[in-house]
C-alpha cells in the first residue's frame, strides 16, 4: 500500500518513527519539497502490513499537525 503524505511540519525521520510506532514496515520511502513550508512525502509499506496499523498510522500522521494530509496512491 503507498501513501502519499504532506506534511507541514516534520520530515522523513518523523514518518519512520511512526511507522516503527505502529509495527509497519516500509518497502521505500522519498522526500521531495513542495515549499519552504511542507514536503511531500512518498511511503510504501510491505503487503504484509495490518489494516488497523495502516490506519493508525494515517490517523497519527494528522494529528501530527492540522494541516498535514496523507492520501493513498
Amino acid at each position: 500500500m503507498k501513501f502519499s503524505i504532506q506534511m507541514c511540519s516534520g520530515n522523513i525521520l518523523d514518518i519512520i518513527n511512526l511507522a516503527d510506532n505502529n509495527n509497519l514496515i516500509i518497502e521505500s520511502i522519498e522526500q521531495g519539497p513542495i515549499n519552504d513550508d511542507i514536503s511531500n512525502i512518498k511511503v510504501a509499506f510491505s503487503g504484509n502490513s495490518n489494516i488497523h496499523d495502516i490506519d493508525k498510522f494515517v490517523s497519527d500522521i494528522k494529528n501530527c499537525n492540522s494541516l498535514n494530509s496523507c492520501e493513498t496512491i
